[in-house]
C-alpha cells in the first residue's frame, strides 16, 4: 500500500480546516457568556447557590439545616458547576458553567456528525439551537444530557451484539448511569431510543434483552427514587396548556426550538432552518434515501412526537414538552444531507449564520444588563456576610428576553454572601443539596414570582432586602414599610430592614 504526498497534505489540510471551524463554533456559543457578568438566564442564581450550600454542609460537622443527596439524579451538572466555582470562582461559576455545556454540545455533535459522515454544515448550524428556552430557564441538568444521550445514541448505533460481552456492558452501563445523574428524563429517553431503535432497525428480541439488562439496576434505581419524588413539594398534577394541534404552529415551533429573546431574529432563523432543510430534500427518492441518516431522522422523530403529546408541566418541571423540540432539530439537521450547492458555500453560509446570531445574542445579553439590571451589582457589593435576604422584583417581563429573567437574581446574594433566602432551590426534593425537614417559611410564600403579596410582618425574618423596581415603587417602599435604602441608584436596589 502507498500514500501520494498529495492525499496525505490534503488530509491534514482538511484536519485542520474542521479543526479551525470546529474551534470557531465554540467561540460562538462562548462569546454572550464572555460580555456579560450576569446572563439572562432565569435559574442560574439558584443552580450557583447550590455549590454555596455544598461547600458549608461539607464543612457543618451535620449541625447545619442542609443534607446533601449525593445520588440524585440530577447531580451530574453540579460537578460542572462546582469545578467553575473552584476555578473562577463563585461570581463567574454560573455563567462559565454553561458556557462549557454550550461547548460540549458543539464538540458533541460534531463527534457524531464525524462518525456518521454527516455535513459539515448541519454540524454549524446546529449550534444555533443552543441558544434555546433550555438555557434561557437554566435547565442545568437537562442541558448537560444532551450531550450524554448524544454519546448514547452512537453507542446503541454501533452496538450489535447477540450476546453479553463485557465492553458494550461497560459501555451501556457507563452511558447509563451518566444519563441518570444528569437528568432522569434523558435516561428514560436513552431507554425508549434503544427499543424504538431496535424494533425499526429489526434486531432480535436477545440483543434488546440484554440492552435493557444492562440498565436494569438503573431502571429499578429510578422506580425506587419516582415515589419519593412524587410524595414532596415537586408533586403536581400534568397541565396541558396547549393541545397537540397548536403545538404544529409556526409561532408554537418557533418557541419551543429556541424561545430565548423577543423580536424576530429567532424566527428568522427558523425560517433559514427550514429552508435549508426543503432544499435539502430536493432529490430522488433514491438519492434522499441513500444519503439521509435513518437512524438520526428516526430518533428526531422520536423526540418531536415528545414535543407533541407530553404535557407542559409535570411534577413541577415546567415547558416538559417544548423542551424536546431542540435535540429534535439538531438531529433533524444532521440527517439530512444538505442543499446541493458546493461545500465550501454551505459551510460559509452556515458559519455566517451561526456567527451572525451569536453576536445577535450577545448585544441582546448586553442590553439586558446594561437597561434592565442596573443597580444589581452594587445592591449585591454591599451586601454584609450571610444576610437574610428577600428579594422582590415588581417587573416581571423583560422587553429584551422571554420568559421571567428576574425572578431568581436576588439568590446571587446566596452565591457571593451566604445566608438564608426569601426562597431557595435547597426546598426542591431533587437538588444536590436540600433541607434536612420539609422546609415551613413564616413569611408569605411565591414572593418572587408575586411581590405585590409582600406583606410587612414578613419584614421580620429578613434583615436585607433586594427589590427591582422603576422609581415610584422605590418611594412607596420606602413611604410604607420600616426601611433604610443602602443603594440608591438603578432599579435594583438594596435596603436594609429596621
Amino acid at each position: 500500500m502507498s500514500f501520494s504526498g498529495n492525499s496525505i497534505t490534503n488530509s491534514l489540510q482538511n484536519s485542520r480546516t474542521t479543526f479551525l471551524i470546529v474551534f470557531g463554533c465554540c467561540i460562538a456559543v462562548i462569546i454572550p457568556f464572555a460580555i456579560v457578568d450576569f446572563p439572562p438566564i432565569t435559574d442560574l442564581p439558584q443552580q450557583s447557590a447550590q455549590i454555596r450550600l455544598f461547600l458549608e454542609t461539607i464543612h457543618d460537622d451535620g449541625g447545619g439545616p442542609y443534607r446533601i443527596q449525593w445520588f440524585t439524579p440530577y447531580s451530574l451538572s453540579y460537578l460542572l458547576l462546582g469545578g467553575s466555582w473552584m476555578v473562577f470562582g463563585p461570581h463567574d461559576a454560573g455563567r462559565v458553567g454553561m458556557a462549557l455545556i454550550g461547548v460540549l454540545w458543539i464538540l458533541a455533535f460534531w463527534w457524531v456528525a464525524r462518525k456518521r459522515n454527516r455535513p459539515e454544515s448541519s454540524a454549524i448550524l446546529a449550534g444555533v439551537f443552543f441558544f434555546n428556552h433550555i438555557v434561557y430557564w437554566g435547565f442545568y441538568s437537562f442541558a448537560v444530557g444532551w450531550p450524554i444521550f448524544l454519546l448514547w445514541f452512537q453507542a446503541v448505533s454501533d452496538s450489535d451484539d447477540e450476546r453479553l460481552s463485557w465492553k458494550s456492558f461497560a459501555t451501556f452501563s457507563t452511558l447509563g448511569l451518566l444519563l441518570y445523574l444528569s437528568h432522569v428524563l434523558w435516561l428514560l429517553a436513552g431507554v425508549a431510543w434503544f427499543v424504538l431503535h431496535g424494533v425499526c432497525i429489526r434486531r432480535s428480541i436477545r440483543t434488546l434483552i440484554h440492552g435493557i439488562a444492562y440498565l436494569g439496576p438503573l431502571v429499578i434505581a429510578v422506580i425506587l427514587w419516582y415515589p419519593l419524588l412524587a410524595g414532596s413539594t415537586m408533586a403536581t398534577p400534568p397541565l396541558w396548556a396547549t393541545d397537540p394541534l397548536s403545538r404544529i404552529s409556526f409561532s408554537w415551533l418557533a418557541d419551543a426550538a429556541l424561545g430565548g429573546l423577543e423580536g424576530n431574529a429567532e424566527a428568522i432563523i427558523l425560517v433559514f432552518c427550514l429552508v435549508w432543510l426543503v432544499l435539502s430534500a430536493r432529490r430522488t427518492w433514491s438519492e434522499f434515501a441513500a444519503e439521509t441518516d435513518a437512524e438520526m431522522l428516526l430518533c428526531a422523530g422520536m423526540f418531536l412526537v415528545f414535543a407533541l403529546i407530553l404535557p407542559d408541566k409535570f411534577m413541577n418541571t415546567i415547558r416538559f414538552g417544548q423542551r424536546w423540540v431542540p435535540p429534535a432539530t439538531i438531529l433533524l439537521l444532521g440527517a439530512m444531507p444538505g442543499p446541493r450547492y458546493k461545500p465550501g458555500y454551505l459551510r460559509a453560509a452556515a458559519l455566517a449564520v451561526l456567527a451572525g446570531f451569536a453576536i445577535y445574542v450577545a448585544s441582546a445579553w448586553f442590553a439586558f444588563e446594561r437597561t434592565e439590571l442596573t443597580g444589581l451589582r452594587a445592591a449585591l457589593e454591599n451586601l454584609p456576610q450571610s444576610p437574610k435576604t428577600l428579594g422582590l422584583s415588581f417587573p416581571q417581563k423583560s422587553e429584551i428576553v422571554r420568559g421571567y429573567p428576574f425572578i431568581q437574581m436576588f439568590a446571587y446574594s446566596q452565591v457571593l454572601k451566604g445566608g438564608l433566602l426569601n426562597f431557595s432551590f435547597a426546598e426542591f426534593s431533587p437538588c444536590l443539596v436540600v433541607y434536612k425537614t420539609q422546609f415551613q417559611r413564616s413569611w408569605t410564600g411565591g414572593l418572587e414570582w408575586f411581590p405585590g403579596r409582600l406583606r410587612e410582618s414578613d419584614l421580620e425574618w429578613f434583615d436585607h432586602i433586594i427589590v427591582n423596581g422603576p422609581d415610584r415603587v422605590h418611594s412607596l417602599l420606602m413611604s410604607k414599610l420600616p426601611v433604610q435604602p443602602v443603594t440608591k441608584e438603578g432599579t435594583w436596589r438594596l435596603y436594609r430592614i429596621n
